[in-house]
């Protein structure tokens, strides 16, 4: 299991504005970012696995985060807004990380998976994953609630099956959450969801959860330069768990 304090490419439409980055060239002829190196090393360094036991996902170490689709720094054009998605996949930046409370997130993906399925080779769509999150209120957390919940992301998403659910919850005091984490795996027993994972959990819930035999496959937390926290005590629970 992989404690993933997760670099988070925020997604823009502005990306071919910008200054190409060190590594990367572009050509003025085709506004793509292309790789200036393409060996096989190259690629699969851009790329990582996280994994608990049986269940693993492999996605990029760096991930189109969708916040800012939420509305808060305002509006979005919706076909802007996919085609910045389309161009990030086509760069190689096919990870992209939302939940369902940022705002139009969820259906935007359903847009852009769809447009790659109409313009897009089949085996181009192996390298495209959709990680969502789930916050639900603090209500009793029967298996009926978390499958609804759960069943409106792959709507919206417009997949049978969701790549990552991470899942978050507000109060420690109120232990439902591991009733919604069983839930939650039995949905991914019958193939609703490929890989439970995490968001902002503590050590000590996070301990708890693996001795329930939960199998988390990550943990997204808060880590910079100024938050290190995660390399504490979050990380070496992970490494005993991957151990």
């Amino acid at each position: 299991m992989a404690a993933t304090a997760m670099s988070v490419h925020q997604l823009t439409s502005n990306l071919y504005n910008s200054r190409p980055c060190g590594g990367f060239r572009r050509s003025e002829k085709s506004r793509v970012v292309r790789c200036c190196e393409s060996t096989v090393e190259v690629a699969e360094k851009k790329k990582t696995v996280v994994k608990n036991g049986n269940d693993s996902l492999e996605i990029c170490r760096v991930l189109n985060g969708m916040w800012q689709t939420s509305g808060g720094w305002g509006r979005i054009d919706r076909d802007d807004a996919v085609q910045a998605m389309l161009r990030y996949a086509d760069a190689g930046l096919s990870t992209f990380d939302m939940a369902d409370h940022y705002g139009p997130a969820e259906d935007l993906y359903g847009i852009f998976i769809n447009k790659v399925r109409r313009e897009r080779p089949p085996e181009y769509l192996e390298n495209v994953r959709g990680l969502t999150k789930w916050v639900p209120p603090p209500v009793k957390m029967t298996s009926s609630f978390v499958r609804d919940s759960i069943n409106v992301s792959l709507k919206r998403m417009d997949v049978p099956a969701l790549d990552m659910l991470q899942f978050h919850w507000w109060d420690y005091a109120n232990t439902g959450y591991l009733d919604a984490l069983k839930h939650l795996t039995d949905l991914k027993e019958e193939g609703k969801i490929k890989t439970v994972a995490l968001t902002n959990f503590d050590t000590l819930r996070l301990e708890k959860i693996l001795e329930n035999g939960i199998p988390v496959v990550s943990n997204q937390v808060q880590h910079s330069i100024v938050d290190m926290r995660p390399q504490q005590r979050i990380a070496k629970l992970c490494q005993l768990t991957w151990s």
